[in-house]
């Protein structure tokens, strides 16, 4: 297991000090991997500037007025803001994040985008969140739950604060092999999601064990090299390692960026 390799306590303060010293996020060129202009025209320029996600969770979450959401590792608040619009006034937005920088931003995000009277930001962890059983609609992760040295946990957190009959829409990266070793130990491929990623029917089966019904992952979206550069979380140093040690067909397809539903049963 690639969590072998660097204890837990290790992988968290490290992704922790990644995400802290970073001067900002990808911008412009990552959101446009993801989000139509309409959509973007919701949101603060400070929060495409911090954008890091891999994918649109909010696009295909199914939100509809008056429900609760979570958005695990909302980062500058591009989900959250989003997710506030659809929910509206009579519902809430809730956005969770390890950096306690990154929830001022999100309320300072909020506030500009209108959506603060029913969005609130959290600092902590998800494979902790300080939210009680059952108390939300929807959950959404953008490039987030691969973050974690402790998935099955982060996991059963999130099918725990989920009402039954809630949803999941999940936007992360997940590969077809195993990394060199190189990599997987890389600080930096941890922060940018890469190293922690599982294979999909990994993925499919830490869902299900949570207890997760109708799961699906959808179509691959390649996730290379001239990807990865779009990131401040991955330096050159990876970035070379990666092109030195990875066989050129897979400089196109280091991993695959994917959409995961899901629902927790009623019963």
């Amino acid at each position: 297991m690639t969590q072998d390799l660097m204890y837990q306590e290790e992988i968290r303060q490290a992704v922790r000090r990644a995400y802290a010293e970073i001067p900002t996020g990808g911008g412009e060129p990552v959101t446009r991997r993801s989000y139509a202009a309409d959509e973007l025209s919701l949101v603060p320029p400070g929060a495409v500037n911090w954008a890091l996600g891999v994918g649109n969770p909010v696009r295909d979450a199914g939100l509809a007025p008056g429900q609760t959401v979570l958005d695990v590792g909302c980062g500058a608040g591009i989900d959250t803001i989003l997710a506030a619009h659809r929910v509206g006034l009579t519902g809430r937005a809730i956005g969770l994040d390890m950096l306690e920088e990154m929830c001022e931003r999100s309320r300072a995000h909020a506030l500009q985008a209108g959506v603060d009277r029913w969005t609130e930001f959290r600092n902590g962890e998800m494979e902790a969140i300080p939210l009680d059983d059952a108390s939300v609609d929807v959950v959404v992760s953008n490039g987030v739950v691969n973050l974690s040295a402790r998935k099955s946990r982060t996991v059963a957190e999130i099918f725990r604060v989920l009402r039954p009959g809630g949803r999941i829409c999940i936007a992360d990266l997940t590969v077809d092999e195993d990394l060199p070793s190189p990599v997987l130990q890389s600080t930096a491929a941890w922060a940018g999601c890469i190293a922690g990623a599982l294979t999909r029917p990994v993925l499919d089966r830490k869902l299900a064990k949570a207890g997760f019904v109708d799961i699906q992952i959808g179509q691959p979206t390649p996730f290379g090299l001239a990807e990865a550069a779009l990131y401040p979380l991955f330096d050159a140093e990876l970035i070379e390692t990666m092109r030195r040690l990875l066989p050129p067909d897979r400089h196109e397809h280091v991993a695959a960026a994917v959409l995961v539903t899901g629902r927790r049963p009623t019963g």
